[in-house]
């Protein structure tokens, strides 16, 4: 067994332990020698670096001087051309001014003959035109003198034919004046009958319809009164209410008829008394109150026109009666509201 001094100097006999041996000189090989190595490794890199640059800088140097060289004889042959160039354009150049000198020379020449040559043949020309246009302006004055002449003794021929038919048309007005004055004659007869029958005694047509109260045989339907000695006017005949007799001056049954109208078409009338109407024309006053329209406000009231909204009627204050509604489902009396309507009037006996 091998002898192991300690630090202290003194005998120690142990036994080897191979695998802490083996374990302790990896560690110094891996640690020691391996960084030791590394070092080395890296100051031989460090140097090959540095002669590398160094070489290839002076390669790169010795190039570059080379390239610059050959570029700069490049530029002076380029110079040298460009310079023979140079010289040869000025003589080109130099040689057309010359020539263009000598054309310009000749032109002058040219135009200056062809002028004097021009003036000449314009004065010619000028001779000519005028003689042409003499010769043609009395051919046309010939020739218009002609047309004259045959217009005149055209004009003296047709107011010739022209008299003559005058006076034939002339007898044919006459006829047909004649026929006309005796057909105005016949109308004016057929006329005045006309009239006699429309202005007939009134005892045979009657004013309203309570000329017919009581008359049995009458029923109910549209009559045509004479309510004065010139209108005609159809209208519709309760015959069947309290004894009959009565004037219908509004019905309302089932809103075929817009009753929405304006001052005018109230006082006209309008509808079928066969179904929806308004007589018209009589509805200037009722219990002192003035009729309103849409478009014509008589009503008492400051704040607006009640018939804008409740439809033309003897309006107040907007109060709750009015049969004119805009078609509006309901009419209102008093309050209480109705879907069919009818105001008749009829003379007291």
């Amino acid at each position: 067994m091998p002898l192991i001094s300690n630090d202290l100097k003194a005998p120690l006999v142990a036994e080897l332990d191979i695998t802490s041996v083996n374990k302790q000189l990896e560690s110094y090989i891996n640690d020691d020698i391996k960084s030791t190595f590394s070092e080395e490794i890296q100051d031989m890199v460090k140097i090959e670096q540095e002669q590398t640059k160094t070489s290839m800088l002076e390669d790169y140097s010795l190039k570059l001087n080379t390239t610059k060289m050959e570029y700069d004889q490049r530029f002076s042959n380029i110079v040298q051309n460009l310079e023979a160039k140079q010289k040869e354009i000025t003589l080109e150049v130099s040689k057309v001014y010359k020539n263009l000198n000598e054309s310009e020379s000749a032109f002058d020449t040219k135009i200056k003959d062809s002028l004097s040559g021009f003036e000449h043949r314009k004065e010619s020309l000028k001779l000519a035109m005028m003689s042409e246009y003499l010769s043609k302006l009395q051919q046309s004055q010939d020739a218009n003198n002609q047309k004259f002449n045959d217009l005149a003794s055209d004009l003296k021929s047709h107011f010739a034919n022209l008299s003559q038919d005058f006076k034939e048309d002339f007898k044919k007005s006459t006829i047909n004046l004649q026929t006309i004055a005796q057909e105005l004659e016949e109308w004016k007869t057929n006329l005045m009958e006309t009239l006699k029958e429309t202005f007939a005694p009134f005892e045979h047509k009657i004013k309203d319809c309570s000329y017919m109260r009581g008359d049995q045989t009458k029923r109910s339907g549209v009559y045509i009164i004479y309510p004065d000695e010139i209108s005609v006017i159809k209208v519709y005949c309760d015959m069947s209410t309290d004894g009959g007799g009565w004037t219908v001056l509004q019905r309302r049954i089932d809103r075929t008829t817009s009753f929405d109208r304006n001052w005018k078409d109230y006082i006209e009338g309008f509808g079928d008394p066969q179904k929806e109407y308004w007589l018209g024309n009589w509805m200037f006053y009722n219990n002192g109150r003035a009729f309103s329209t849409k478009d014509n406000d008589n009503d008492a009231n400051s704040g607006g026109n009640c018939a804008v909204t409740k439809g033309a009627w003897w309006h107040g204050h907007c109060g709750h009666s009015w049969l004119n509604g805009k078609d509006n489902k309901n009419y209102y009396w008093s309050g209480y509201k109705y879907n069919k309507t009818k105001m008749m009037i009829r003379k007291i006996l």
